[in-house]
């Protein structure tokens, strides 16, 4: 499959893409502020979120270097969901605590927005 040539949008994903990663990497990793009348378990809407735009950038990313295929969707899926579990796992130093249901949402986020995106390039493929 021949690439197209990259279009504005493939442009911007290959900044938009390092950018919010450091940008989330650092979120999550300065010592954790309570906020007064916080609900317990609120983050994992906010967790889902933030990992599935990951997801959907990294997706954009991938498209723009190269052109999609199946395995698309399962190599971008192991990278995140490993780099959700590493993320996770490093906030212990950070002043912050590991949390497995923190983890859950990011991979929920994560497989999600990978599931639409992989049945949208398969619907379109097969349509045109």
């Amino acid at each position: 499959m021949k690439r197209a040539p990259r279009t504005r949008w493939d442009r911007a994903a290959l900044a938009a893409l390092p950018a919010y990663w450091v940008l989330l990497f650092v979120a999550t990793h300065y010592p954790r502020v309570r906020i007064p009348g916080e609900l317990p378990h609120s983050d994992k809407l906010v967790h889902f979120t933030a990992f599935g735009l990951l997801a959907f950038l990294y997706w954009c990313f991938a498209r723009a270097c190269r052109p999609l295929d199946m395995r698309s969707a399962w190599v971008s899926g192991g990278v995140l969901i490993a780099y959700a579990a590493l993320d996770e796992y490093l906030q212990q130093f950070f002043g912050r605590f590991t949390d497995l249901m923190d983890f859950v949402a990011n991979t929920a986020g994560i497989v999600t927005v990978l599931a639409v995106l992989e049945a949208h390039r398969r619907w379109k493929r097969i349509d045109a």
